[in-house]
């Protein structure tokens, strides 16, 4: 049997991560008997149901599959982490038997691992460099969004922040790497025609971990960006539109509305825990 090495199913690890959100880490970390797996070796457990790595197959990987999925299904964070037990017998009066007739016991790690929240920002403007850097204190990963090459300067953002191009039509599958993460949204352009652009392109496909969409601009602009979006067949039915965003806290500075605007994702967010 080929076991990956520690250190690839690690790697593998943080790659499935940042592109799907969440994953569940299994390792042996105490073994009595006589187990198909030693302690160290790993299992990855991904969401689409794929896994990395081995634990020595058999029963008890399969069992240890299943209990990752499960986690992973429930939605639940970090503290759902957990060692479990497992005897590799037909019965057992603590932990979970597998079927199993070597004998042996083994415990394994189950840790759950989530990815930060990506705030994407359309717009790298001011006010799109100061949500920037304030979402980055707050320890959201960013992903800033411009169709003009000055505005996709990595001098202008924190360190970490990801730039991605668009053109002025927004056609490009600027939320490609990040589609299936926990997603907030913030549309702060440069006008109300890439504005709508924007939120087209996002509308077109939603992505199953949006969890906020904001368009910055006076009720006026917000009013022409969803008369324009109307006229080109979306319908704002299935998500709601944060508009004009941010909390009403005052002050028009760019980093006083980035603060507005953060202080209402971060609302969202918690308000998306506490109904979980």
């Amino acid at each position: 049997m080929v076991v990956a090495a520690p250190v690839e199913v690690l790697t593998e690890a943080e790659r499935s991560l940042q592109a799907q959100g969440r994953v569940v880490l299994c390792q042996i970390v105490r073994a009595e008997g006589s187990t198909p797996g030693k302690v160290g070796w790993k299992l990855l457990a991904r969401p689409d149901g794929t896994f990395y790595g081995n634990l020595g197959g058999g029963a008890f990987e399969a069992f240890v599959k299943a209990d990752a999925q499960e986690k992973l299904r429930m939605g639940s964070g970090a503290s759902a982490s957990e060692v479990k037990r497992y005897y590799l017998t037909e019965e057992a009066t603590r932990g979970e038997p597998t079927g199993m007739v070597c004998g042996g016991m083994a415990e394994v790690f189950l840790e759950v691992m989530v990815a930060a929240p990506v705030l994407a920002i359309c717009g790298g403007g001011p006010v799109g460099q100061a949500l920037a850097r304030a979402a980055s204190l707050a320890g959201f990963e960013c992903l800033v969004v411009d169709d003009r090459a000055e505005f996709r300067d990595p001098g202008l953002f924190p360190p970490g922040v990801r730039l991605a191009e668009a053109d002025r039509e927004y056609r490009q599958d600027f939320l490609a790497a990040v589609r299936a993460r926990e997603l907030y949204v913030a549309v702060v352009s440069r006008c109300w025609e890439t504005d709508t652009a924007a939120l087209a392109a996002l509308l077109r496909d939603i992505p199953p971990g949006l969890r906020y969409l904001g368009l910055m601009g006076s009720r006026r602009k917000v009013a022409r960006v969803r008369e324009e979006l109307a006229a080109l067949g979306f319908d704002l039915s299935d998500v709601r539109l944060r508009a004009p965003i941010g909390l009403p806290i005052g002050g028009d500075s760019p980093g006083e509305i980035a603060i507005s605007i953060l202080a209402e994702v971060i609302g969202t967010r918690y308000e998306k825990d506490e109904d979980d």
